[in-house]
């Protein structure tokens, strides 16, 4: 509310055009609470049209009309022009669920973060509106919300996010179920960390590791979104391992090591979290035997309700983080955090990353490794490979959670792939508002289509190849950088033609586009992108924020590709350049980035 109270401060001073001024966009809301949308106009009697997005079909439906009142608010300016602003209103009540997420299309989309998409008008462009960002750059310069340019208007319709998913209540507390305080060679301070729980959708438990320094702060502190999924064509990816031997932690004997990759982050200064989505579970041995063995509620739904268990993981470290102990029961030490945090993902977290982001998480930055951008695309690149439709689909997330069931991405289902997809989101805008456009983005791909596994060398086919970024990277206005030989330099990639998110003729097998991308090359001649197995071998840092032109700002958004890198061979390769990233933006160094084999002996 804080935000609101600024706005219409600014609004008796200042010369608006026709806006929306409550709520701000981009801004939480709970979908079984009332909304009442406001704003002002320059005529008195004017008559304003309020339309919603029907989330089932992208329709615009009309939900009723409102008329300006007077009398006026008048400004005049120093060149001795006089304004009157004319205020309106219009009680939208409680909307049904289908203006906030499609609920009623598959089974798997009921726990669908909710996003309610408003839009008024009188007749011509929609009302300009503004989310915090906006309205506190305003501030910032002087005030200037809303003059007849627009000001700092960052948007057109005025979004809400429902974070617990449409219908659902807010999330639990944390629960601490187990942990430890360890010291750590090499001279840091000691660490604890601890597995625990909390409840979402009204009830299911998701665990998940946070580790933290045991004195001192305040920190910053990160959220780190894992690859993999529990689910019927991956029956082991997606879960949270780890190991403790002789009084430090030691790379589990199978699946990642999520608490070497936890506690190295917490032992350079960070309080980490990193949440063990539905349907996944954490397993953490000490001395041989199992120390901490439990299973998430609810069933896997790539990048849907994965992003329910982020958001509500995020807020509990950001907003409630003295609450919140870890360690041993009587031995626990609670969080102290800054006001900085740092959210990353790989694959499948990479999604999640950019849904989480895009649905209001409060992060200072955000980078994602190999990240799913568009399941439509994802489902047209497995078709292309040859496989059959079902498929294709399972392949994109598109299945009944607890069967193999599947749909397609035609007019019955295609918001089952929108709704996971953070392209189709960020071309609608939630990826450009004011306080994004200012914070730094790095993504990081490679632009090899095929894996080949580090450890076995068994081939496969890319799930992520760099279509899936070069999607998003306009989308967040990035700067392209290819790291390897110019002549590798990608001139454009597969995409699909027409509107974001629109349904998909059941006769296409394969992307019907090709998007044009272009690159600055640097470190042309750097080795580490010479063969197929480098995920042991460095490449050179690429420093970022480069310098930019003379009178030019400084960029923040980065997508930095990599010759030959595939899904699962990016390990020490990126890892300068990603490092070098998070210190300059959080002035600490950062910790094992989930890629590298081995994160307890980083």
């Amino acid at each position: 509310m804080r935000y609101r109270h600024i706005a219409l401060l600014a609004l008796v001073a200042l010369p608006l055009a026709s806006c929306v001024t409550s709520p701000l966009s981009r801004t939480p809301a709970d979908s079984l609470a009332p909304v009442t949308i406001s704003g002002y106009v320059p005529a008195n009697g004017d008559h304003v049209t309020i339309q919603a997005v029907d989330q089932n079909s992208g329709a615009l439906t009309t939900l009723g009309h409102a008329t300006s009142i007077g009398p006026g608010i008048a400004h005049t300016t120093s060149a001795g022009t006089t304004y009157t602003m004319f205020p309106w209103s219009f009680p939208a009540g409680v909307l049904p669920a289908h203006f906030w997420s499609p609920q009623t299309i598959v089974d798997d989309l009921k726990t669908a973060q909710g996003r309610l998409g408003l839009f008024a008008s009188d007749g011509g462009s929609p009302f300009a509106t503004y989310s915090p960002g906006a309205v506190q750059a305003a501030m910032a310069a002087g005030g200037t919300l809303g003059i007849s340019t627009g000001g700092f208007s960052d948007g057109n319709s005025t979004v809400l996010f429902d974070q617990n998913g449409t219908g659902n209540p807010a999330h639990g507390p944390w629960v601490n179920v187990a942990g430890m305080k360890l010291t750590p060679p090499g001279g840091y301070p000691q660490v604890a960390w601890s597995a625990g729980y909390y409840t979402v959708d009204g009830g299911k438990q998701i665990y998940a590791l946070i580790c933290t320094p045991t004195s001192g702060g305040p920190y910053p502190a990160v959220i780190y979104n894992h690859g993999g999924i529990d689910a019927p064509l991956s029956p082991t990816g997606g879960d949270l391992n780890g190991a403790i031997t002789s009084g430090w932690t030691t790379q589990p004997a199978a699946g990642p090591d999520s608490l070497g990759q936890c506690l190295d982050w917490a032992k350079r200064g960070w309080v980490f979290a990193t949440a063990s989505y539905r349907g996944s579970s954490v397993t953490i041995s000490s001395a041989g035997s199992t120390f901490v063995s439990a299973h998430s509620g609810g069933s896997p739904e790539f990048c849907l309700g994965e992003v329910t268990d982020v958001l509500a993981l995020t807020d509990l470290v950001a907003n409630h983080a003295s609450s919140i102990a870890v360690g041993a029961a009587g031995h626990t030490v609670s969080l102290n955090i800054n006001d900085r945090l740092l959210m990353f993902g790989y694959s499948h977290g990479g999604c999640v990353t950019y849904r989480a982001v895009e649905q209001g998480a409060p992060v200072t930055a955000f980078s994602v490794i190999e990240g799913f951008t568009d399941l439509r695309l994802s489902y047209l690149t497995a078709r292309s490979a040859g496989f059959p439709a079902d498929v294709s689909a399972a392949l994109s997330g598109a299945f009944q959670p607890g069967t193999t069931a599947t749909y397609q991405p035609d007019a019955a289902g295609v918001m089952g792939y929108n709704w996971r997809s953070g392209h189709y989101f960020a071309s609608r805008g939630d990826l450009s508002i004011q306080n994004i456009k200012t914070m730094p983005i790095l993504i990081l791909h490679g632009d090899n289509e095929i894996d080949v596994d580090p450890i076995t060398h068994a081939v496969t086919g890319n799930p992520t190849p760099l279509a899936q970024a070069a999607l998003i990277s306009p989308d967040v206005g990035a700067t392209n950088i290819f790291v390897g030989p110019a002549a590798s330099t990608p001139t454009s990639e597969p995409c699909i033609s027409g509107v974001a998110g629109a349904p998909l003729a059941s006769s296409l097998t394969a992307p019907n586009a090709s998007c044009p991308i272009s690159f600055t090359a640097m470190d042309t001649s750097d080795t580490c992108t010479n063969g197929t197995f480098w995920f042991l071998t460095q490449c050179a840092v690429i420093t970022l924020p480069l310098t930019p032109p003379p009178g030019q700002p400084v960029q923040q958004h980065y997508l930095v590709v990599y010759h030959n890198m595939n899904h699962i061979n990016g390990g020490l390769g990126i890892r300068t350049t990603f490092d070098g990233w998070v210190e300059h933006n959080f002035s600490r160094q950062p910790g094992c980035d989930g890629l590298v084999i081995n994160c307890a002996n980083d």
